[in-house]
């Protein structure tokens, strides 16, 4: 049932891209963006992507939770989709409008022989409106030459079985990433200016290209969780989740004049390299106090490493074991909330990988209201500064809705929305 589950959730996510990159087809090998191995859900999301602390609904982001759930719940299941990105230079649209532009300048220079021009300001004005486009072309690819952009995406279900003697649940997740630049050739307008004296233009000798380089990671498995003491003064939780996962790496690169063409197409099979495998996360939790007010949490993802390489381009992914420390406080109205990445988390070869701390709370209101805050930087300095909100509406605490919303540095942006109903 997993492997059935992460095939149609790999299907899934690949058409979720094929849609993002008709709004984004542009990156670049050189820039990269690091991975991020989480449950990308909307709880966590909302409240400064902290989750290793909260209730048994956030199992999967630390399996021991699935320890904490009230005698009344038997049966939990949710849906979370999210994406982020963030343009700031408007790279995609001006992208576009180059692609374009350049159309336009083509069919101008090609219909130079059919044009009437009677007289010298005829045929001066019609070459100054050529020189026009040409320096509009090439002012718009110097704008975005090298600027960043970025697009993030999550997907996951869950099933949660919670019971007295023993704690399961059944998952998929899927996570994905891209982020990219438009590399600008100085020789293009020298093509451009050519084409006018000449009166012929080949779009296809243009150097400045998009290049697209990317990642997809699927996994579907079972989760389970056991209290191994109950004490007093404390509660200790250990969880596990035994996954099979297939982390897909896609590439293609075209030039600008093809850029709102259909020759942008990252899913064919010469673009794409995968590998597949299980895997394995283990999660630690614990509370304490009068009022187990204070909680605990150590999970870490991914105890088998994973190195993918796509060869054509001589690009390695590596996905490796990483940790993180929860720490939180709650009662009946609030959660406070911090989480440090305790070691590096997994990258592509040439690139600095991320470390995060997440700080986040939640206000808990008439118990079917919850109101969310969060920050979240990386210590490394690779990904942009996050601030998050979000809000939870759970009537009769059957079903629930919730949606979170993040900006930063950037413009980054982004939003996630999870449904979900426990019986």
């Amino acid at each position: 049932m997993a492997l059935n589950k992460k095939s149609l959730l790999n299907k899934i996510a690949i058409e979720i891209f094929k849609q993002i990159l008709l709004l984004l087809p542009i990156i670049a090998v050189t820039v990269v963006l690091p991975s991020y191995s989480e449950s990308f859900t909307t709880k966590r999301a909302g409240q400064g992507f902290t989750g290793l602390t909260q209730d048994f609904t956030s199992s999967l982001s630390n399996p021991a939770l699935l320890t904490t759930f009230d005698n009344n719940d038997k049966l939990f299941f949710s849906l979370n989709v999210a994406i982020m990105a963030a343009d700031k230079y408007h790279v995609v649209d001006t992208a576009i409008d180059i692609s374009k532009n350049l159309d336009v300048f083509a069919d101008d220079i090609l219909a130079i022989p059919t044009q009437n021009l009677q007289s010298t300001d005829q045929v001066k004005n019609y070459y100054d409106e050529l020189l026009q486009q040409v320096d509009h072309i090439i002012t718009d690819l110097k704008k975005i030459d090298k600027k960043v952009v970025k697009v993030r995406n999550g997907l996951n279900l869950q099933i949660l079985i919670p019971n007295q003697h023993l704690n399961f649940g059944l998952f998929t997740n899927q996570y994905g990433r891209i982020g990219g630049v438009m590399n600008y050739s100085e020789d293009d307008e020298k093509i451009l200016d050519d084409a006018i004296s000449s009166g012929n233009i080949d779009l296809d000798d243009l150097q400045s290209k998009t290049t697209v380089d990317g990642y997809s990671i699927a996994e579907a498995g079972l989760m389970a969780a056991y209290p191994t003491i109950t004490h007093v003064s404390y509660d200790l939780s250990v969880g596990a989740k035994l996954k099979y996962q297939r982390i897909d790496l896609y590439f293609n690169s075209v030039k600008i004049n093809a850029f709102d063409g259909n020759d942008f197409e990252i899913t064919d099979d010469e673009n794409i390299t995968n590998k597949s495998g299980a895997n394995v996360d283990l999660g630690l939790y614990i509370n304490w106090g009068d009022e187990r007010q204070w909680h605990a949490a150590l999970v870490t993802n991914n105890l088998i490493k994973q190195t993918v390489l796509h060869v054509e381009q001589d690009v390695t992914f590596t996905l490796e074991k990483n940790t993180s420390l929860g720490l939180s406080f709650q009662n009946s109205w609030v959660s406070l909330a911090i989480e440090i990445d305790l070691t590096d988390r997994e990258q592509f070869a040439s690139l600095k990988p991320s470390k995060y701390v997440g700080v986040g709370a939640e206000f808990r209101f008439y118990k079917n209201i919850q109101f969310r805050l969060g920050y979240r930087t990386d210590l490394n300095g690779i990904d942009d500064d996050i601030y998050t909100a979000g809000i939870g509406i759970s009537p009769w605490d059957v079903l629930a809705v919730d949606i979170a919303a993040f900006t930063g540095n950037n413009d980054t942006i982004g939003a996630a929305l999870q449904l979900s109903m426990k019986i």
